[in-house]
């Protein structure tokens, strides 16, 4: 009976150091986890000095700024011009506008391959044809609008048209901001250029169970607006 408890006791020691020894190595398979650094961002290729950056700067002030001065004070004599150089939008809604444009992209399972920014111009009246206001008439400004590559890899701007099933549908438009239409050619406009360009078809208006969701930000801040003179 003693020779019993003493194989006993033996065997359950022995299970003991084995399972001890089955506990340490699991232990030692399983390396402390370490947070990882996050790698550091390289500079865009597209980066330039600033030294590079203001001689184009003094480049435009050389060239454009006095031709649109004299330009529009000849227009408007008893009112001084005074040119944007440049505009702005603050941080947050750059990247509001990125999230949207890349939701709206996903609904329409378009991919946004490219960012266009177009110069532009504000017309010489209060208000848009909305009636949206105009806050800096015959100022020179810019927008932006997605872009997205087709099949022949051509980069079109485009916008999204909704339809009433809630189906999203990617409107291709041309370097005039004009929907293309199957199997016209793609071409910048030459001589007299339409003032405006048209978001929606010219050929047929829209079915009426159509939205279409415009992704051009514009409206930012231009520095300095045009002012009067007392």
């Amino acid at each position: 009976m003693k020779n019993l408890k003493r194989i006993c006791t033996k065997l359950c020691c022995g299970a003991l150091v084995i399972f001890g020894f089955m506990s340490c190595e699991q232990k030692k398979e399983k390396p402390p986890v370490q947070e990882q650094e996050p790698s550091e961002i390289m500079a865009p290729k597209q980066i330039v000095t600033v030294a590079q950056a203001k001689t184009m700067y003094d480049s435009y002030g050389e060239r454009r700024v006095g031709l649109i001065e004299k330009y529009e004070n000849e227009l408007a004599p008893e009112k001084k011009f005074d040119v944007a150089r440049f505009g702005y939008y603050d941080y947050n809604t750059i990247k509001e506008y990125m999230n949207y444009i890349e939701q709206e992209a996903k609904k329409a399972n378009v991919e946004i391959s490219s960012l266009r920014f177009y110069f532009s111009n504000y017309p010489d009246k209060k208000t848009f044809e909305d009636g949206r206001e105009i806050k800096h008439p015959k100022q020179n400004s810019f927008f932006i609008i997605p872009a997205t590559k087709v099949e022949n890899n051509r980069e079109y701007g485009f916008y999204i048209m909704e339809e009433d099933n809630g189906k999203n549908i990617p409107v291709l438009l041309t370097d005039n901001l004009e929907p293309k239409k199957d199997g016209d050619m793609d071409r910048q406009q030459s001589g007299a250029a339409k003032s405006e360009a048209s978001f929606m078809p010219t050929s047929s208006p829209a079915p009426f169970y159509v939205k279409n969701k415009s992704l051009v930000l514009n409206e930012a801040n231009m520095v300095p607006p045009p002012y009067h003179t007392d």
